[in-house]
């Protein structure tokens, strides 16, 4: 294993040989439930993407259920494709080839204008490959997650996307009461492992006023909170109101900021822009209110801080404002992260904010698919990570997800995922098209890169439309047996 992931793993042989492989027992598990028709396609990958506490650290961090659900959907894809049974369409067929358009232009640049990157052990040849890794790895198999469930759209609706969000959201609510109680009362750390919890979340003073960030059977506490503020809204809308305070009741013990921007951006979306048609314009007048609403903030920081400080010792205070004010607080950390009012987080964001300032022409092109490990090591000076940086371990997964494909593949493909993945079909409902702008906000702060594929996919495809037609466009095409 690398070191750069050693500190995840527990301490116990059992629990690390427990936590390696459920991954494979649940795939299997998974993809047998599937095939025999229990499950669909969107709760396949629902229920994978709520298990990824579990990984094969061996391999690396990324290796879950999801991934080995993602791959065998890009065989069975790859497969149709080329035996005939689908093509792509041309509009497609560009989103497809995006990221490697995105990095022959950052080659050219490299070349041809300024190398502003970093190559550990003087390994050019690695600048070059590591995008096709990503391409295999990471974006074909979200390409073929979105062309499978528009196969199989004619069998799957919103509703039934609902209906699973819903009980995942209330089955992991129970396990994150399991993980407290373990955690308060047994003070057992190989049993909050083997139930998901990661040991970095269990250290005292720095997860909460509880000493502990439950995160279900999620990968962190920060995408369970994102998960339970998507689900909130399907619970007040079918007015299961108990079900919507549990949500948000384990979401606020989480202790993420993500979870109280993303209800910040819920509210406006459902009851600011509720009635508004466009999706898109829901989106960037949401966004526009909540950088007006930071900027705000940024304006008065001093004065809120002295008030937490004044006030720190109060339960409700320690609950909803700590890691707040330690985001905002520069006097310790020397550091202005703070952005169009926004408090980036220092060791992921930030560091990357700072290189794209210094090489603003990157903004055009990215830096590659995956080759944030390339970035001048000095923007993490300072940091946890700067160590496994140097060394060429690791890389920056942003949670800013808009960002995120700015910074990797650049505005001009940022603008071409933007509009392809807030289209919307004429006649779905408004829940419908109000929660696909809902989803595609909060993908600015959280990274539910497949909330956002499942819901752009299901929204495209209105109730009554054909299931190969978006938009009246048709996108993938399958061929009679």
């Amino acid at each position: 294993m690398e070191a750069g992931y050693s500190g995840l793993q527990s301490s116990s042989l059992f629990v690390e040989c427990f936590r390696e492989a459920m991954p494979l027992v649940v795939t299997g598990i998974l993809l047998y439930s599937y095939y025999r028709q229990r499950i669909g396609i969107v709760d396949m990958l629902l229920y994978a993407f709520a298990t990824e506490a579990y990984t094969m650290l061996v391999i690396g961090p990324t290796f879950t259920a999801t991934f080995f659900v993602s791959i065998f959907i890009l065989v069975d894809q790859a497969h149709r494709l080329f035996t005939g049974k689908l093509y792509i369409r041309k509009e497609y067929f560009i989103l497809l080839i995006l990221p490697l358009l995105s990095h022959i232009a950052v080659i050219l640049t490299t070349q041809l204008y300024k190398d502003p990157f970093f190559y550990p052990n003087n390994s050019a040849a690695t600048f070059y490959l590591r995008p096709l890794y990503f391409y295999v790895k990471t974006y074909l198999p979200l390409f073929a997650i979105g062309a499978k469930i528009v196969q199989e759209r004619d069998q799957y609706s919103f509703e039934q996307f609902t209906e699973t969000m819903k009980r995942i959201s209330i089955i992991s609510c129970i396990i994150g009461g399991v993980q407290l109680v373990v955690h308060m009362v047994f003070r057992n750390v190989e049993l909050g492992e083997l139930l998901g919890l990661q040991h970095r979340y269990l250290v005292e003073g720095i997860n909460g006023p509880l000493g502990i960030r439950p995160q279900a059977l999620f990968s962190e506490p920060k995408t369970f909170s994102a998960f339970l503020s998507l689900s909130i809204p399907i619970f007040l809308r079918d007015r299961q109101y108990r079900a919507a305070f549990l949500a948000f009741a384990m979401g606020v013990i989480t202790s993420s900021q993500t979870f109280w921007i993303n209800l910040l951006a819920g509210g406006i979306v459902f009851f600011v822009w509720g009635k508004v048609y466009p999706v898109r314009a829901k989106v960037l007048g949401t966004l526009g209110l909540i950088i007006g609403i930071f900027l705000l903030v940024a304006q008065f920081k001093d004065y809120l801080l002295q008030h937490y400080v004044e006030n720190k010792n109060q339960p409700v205070y320690k609950f909803i404002f700590e890691r707040s004010a330690y985001r905002y607080d520069n006097e310790y950390w020397q550091k202005d992260n703070i952005i169009l009012g926004l408090p980036l987080q220092r060791d992921m964001e930030l560091p990357v904010v700072d290189f794209l300032r210094d090489e603003p022409y990157l903004l055009w092109t990215g830096y590659g698919g995956g080759n944030s490990t390339f970035i001048p090591s000095q923007y993490f000076f300072g940091q946890m990570s700067y160590a496994n940086h140097l060394a060429g371990i690791g890389g920056q997964n942003l949670n800013m997800r808009w960002f995120y494909i700015l910074a990797e593949f650049g505005g001009v493909s940022l603008l071409f995922f933007f509009f392809m993945l807030t289209r919307a079909s004429g006649d779905i409902s408004r829940f419908n098209r109000n929660y696909l702008a809902y989803v595609a906000t909060c993908f600015f702060f959280s990274q539910i890169d497949l909330f956002l594929v499942i819901t752009a996919m299901l929204t495209a495809y209105g109730p009554g439309t054909e299931a190969e037609f978006v938009g009246g466009e048709r996108l993938i095409q399958t061929t009679k047996r």
